[in-house]
């Protein structure tokens, strides 16, 4: 469905998508009918797909100058994609890279976990659109392109990048939402990834507590203003001593599925914490969540944050070299291989103070009643200076979007 609406917008705009013509390519791509796992694969995909997007989210916070928004989650997929279709070599070295095992029809289980996380609903408002754009004169190896897109990993389309590169980059500008200031046709495709979230808490912060305050960095400095939207509630929390991080959870959407964690620096120091994120790191924090026994405040910036991400740089930190230059890496996904000059994601997350269930208050607790909690937590979480928050699903803990926030950026 998204490859003919996006046929049809090209069309409408001028530019004529090509009929597929199908050649037939080898090595042949394993048949996914004949899988049958009957195992919880969960953990082991979840520490896969750590294993990829934390040395990621390093990247592009070094990159980011600390403060940006990434769909880390959306790039492990479209590497998998990349993977599949690899030469021999170059699999074997994306399949060391995802963390996940040569055995096919394990790696459509983790692929199946992985597209399934972010669907969007009423309550919760998540699009994400994967796409590798191919010159109209390319032929796509059949076999790849069903296992892509039967397992919702990319969509294929083709367009005249190099007779009209004009009418398709703005067919591109605007389903990116986006000016793409970098973006590089110069290539035989390109590789396209957005990703939009706007959600409703479990529980709305209050409608008549939202006032601009101001924003400090970590040496206490204000350095502009932010609205803040609090509320009065029991969440869960935790402290790491020795980075000096507090963590908070909020519930997001129906049945709380969604989990959003902040993380709020108490130190002066956001490239060793950035450093210090680990897998283990993440999943001690996890477990060392403890609900307050009594209502504590908590205020979090409204804020829209959107951020435009070279990923052919930051893959290429990561040791994917061969893939934009050299034609025998892409020989099996088409003819002639596949040569993208440009991969971009595109994120863009709205926080505000909407939620499902109104934020009844509770009765004030006596300042000496016990919080439960460790002392260094106090009884507040004001999230008035940088913090780093991310998206996480509350089934299998994936990190769908992954953040920091520096500058106040709310529009």
């Amino acid at each position: 469905m998204k490859q003919l609406i996006f046929a049809l917008l090209l069309t409408c705009c001028g530019v004529q998508i090509s009929t597929q013509q199908y050649h037939q390519f080898s090595p042949a791509i394993y048949d996914q009918r004949s899988c049958y796992i009957n195992q919880d694969l969960t953990a082991e995909y979840r520490s896969s797909n750590y294993q990829f997007i934390l040395p990621l989210y390093k990247s592009v916070a070094v990159r980011s100058n600390l403060n940006f928004v990434l769909s880390p989650n959306s790039i492990w997929i479209i590497v998998a994609a990349i993977a599949e279709g690899a030469d021999p070599v170059t699999q074997q070295k994306l399949f060391q890279l995802l963390s996940v095992p040569n055995d096919p029809c394990v790696r459509q289980v983790y692929y199946q976990l992985a597209t399934t996380r972010a669907l969007p609903s009423n309550d919760v408002n998540i699009k994400n659109t994967r796409l590798w754009l191919f010159d109209d004169g390319t032929t796509v190896n059949p076999t790849w392109y069903d296992l892509v897109v039967k397992n919702s990993l990319l969509d294929v389309v083709r367009a005249p990048i190099r007779h009209n590169p004009i009418a398709t980059a703005n067919e591109i500008k605007r389903i990116m939402s986006s000016s793409l200031p970098r973006l590089d046709l110069s290539g035989n495709s390109v590789i396209l990834d957005t990703m939009d979230y706007n959600g409703l808490w479990a529980t709305a912060f209050s409608d008549a507590v939202i006032e601009r305050a101001p924003f400090y960095n970590l040496q206490g400095q204000p350095i502009g203003a932010v609205d803040i939207m609090r509320v009065q509630r029991r969440v869960r929390i935790a402290y790491h001593e020795k980075l000096q991080v507090k963590v908070i959870e909020l519930p997001v959407g129906a049945d709380e599925r969604y989990r959003m964690l902040f993380a709020m620096i108490i130190g002066d120091d956001i490239p060793s914490v950035v450093g210090a994120v680990t897998s283990d790191f993440v999943f001690e924090f996890l477990g060392s969540l403890r609900p307050s026994l009594i209502p504590i405040d908590v205020a979090i910036p409204r804020m829209v944050i959107s951020s435009e991400i070279d990923m052919r740089v930051v893959l290429e930190d990561l040791g994917i070299k061969e893939l934009w230059t050299d034609p025998a890496v892409t020989r099996y996904m088409s003819s002639p291989p596949a040569l993208p000059s440009s991969f971009v994601q595109r994120t863009t997350l709205v926080l505000n103070n909407t939620g499902l269930e109104y934020a009844y208050p509770e009765p004030q607790s006596a300042y000496n009643t016990r919080t439960g909690l460790d002392p260094v937590l106090g009884r507040e979480f004001i999230a008035d200076r940088p913090f780093l928050f991310g998206l996480f699903d509350a089934e299998t803990w994936t990190c769908l979007l992954s953040a920091i926030y520096t500058k106040p950026t709310y529009s």
